[in-house]
């Protein structure tokens, strides 16, 4: 089964990810976006939002449900904040992959990869023989970058300027700006969910259920507790999901884009081309038909939208007793 996911959001004032500081200048993140303009369309810089930030802290979230729910976490995954990020035992070389699905469920929904070992015989010949393969774990769950909906509004980027004071030592004091952005943001997640748990051979973890429903309900905190980005602490933005339409196929199937218009209508025509998967939406701005067309099932938060998507892949998934 696959599960994709088209979400609108509204930002005002993030900082989320930064790029670089040159100086006392703090620059946002922007990637490369395209504007139709007219009968053309041209490419401009926009303020976004890493994938790589965003799998951050669902891999955050996995960990604090993992450990809720007893599911297996590696050393690595426990510590995650020691180190500064999720090293996933990158430089474990002799541990196969069957033992990292396994043993930890962050290295199995995420993914992980490790390189070959520096070789340390006499001559280039001796060292390949003597590193084991590099080992990796394509990532059953996806994220696009956090981009601005152009067809919506123009995002911008501003730079916020603050001053570090000192009134006993005016010489101290120092300028800083960070460069903060507002748009409507649209994101593309997608869930490979026949990859989660699955060990080769055809054959699976003997928790493979349990997996697949963390892997929804990280994703439901990762949003609702805000656990993607930085620079929170003095600008934590106003973030609030607008809409978005999710699809539980049982074959690979991506939505589109959910731009300004009717983005559940596009996506149902789709589906029903297709003649499988279900779609499940919300919409906030009243931009759509959901809820107002026969097979485009409607709820009203992005939460109800994951549960929605969660409950049916675990009845197409997985039987219970």
């Amino acid at each position: 089964m696959f599960v994709s996911f088209g979400l609108r959001f509204r930002a005002e004032v993030e900082a989320l990810n930064m790029a670089e500081s040159v100086g006392n200048y703090a620059r946002h993140r922007t990637a490369p976006v395209v504007i139709k303009d007219g009968d053309k369309y041209r490419i401009t810089l926009a303020p976004a939002v890493s994938g790589q930030s965003i799998a951050h802290g669902y891999m955050a979230a996995l960990v604090q449900l993992a450990q809720e729910r007893g599911l297996p976490l590696s050393d690595d995954d426990k510590k995650y904040e020691e180190y500064g990020g999720f090293l996933k035992r990158a430089y474990d070389f002799n541990l196969d992959v069957e033992e990292r699905i396994r043993t930890s469920v962050v290295e199995d929904i995420t993914g992980f990869m490790t390189t070959k070992e520096e070789g340390k015989g006499e001559s280039k010949e001796d060292d390949e023989e003597k590193k084991p393969p590099a080992k990796r774990r394509t990532s059953p769950v996806m994220f696009s970058y956090l981009v601005p909906d152009t067809s919506s509004a123009k995002a911008v980027l501003v730079p916020q300027l603050h001053v570090r004071y000192n009134i006993k030592e005016t010489s101290e004091q120092r300028l800083y700006q960070v460069e903060s952005g507002s748009g409507i943001y649209i994101q593309a997640v997608a869930v490979d969910v026949d990859r989660i748990g699955l060990i080769g051979n055809g054959k699976y973890v003997g928790d493979v259920c349990k997996r697949i429903e963390l892997a929804f309900d990280a994703l439901k905190l990762l949003y609702s507790g805000m656990l993607f980005g930085a620079k929170k602490a003095r600008y934590l933005p106003i973030f609030e999901p607008l809409g978005g339409v999710a699809i539980v196929s049982p074959k690979p199937f991506m939505v589109l884009p959910p731009r300004l218009g009717d983005y559940v209508a596009e996506n149902l025509a789709r589906l029903k081309a297709l003649g499988y998967g279900k779609l499940f939406c919300f919409d906030r701005e009243g931009i759509t038909s959901c809820g107002k067309t026969e097979g485009a099932e409607a709820v009203g938060t992005l939460e109800e939208l994951i549960d929605k998507t969660k409950q049916a892949t675990l009845d197409g998934r997985c039987v219970t007793s």
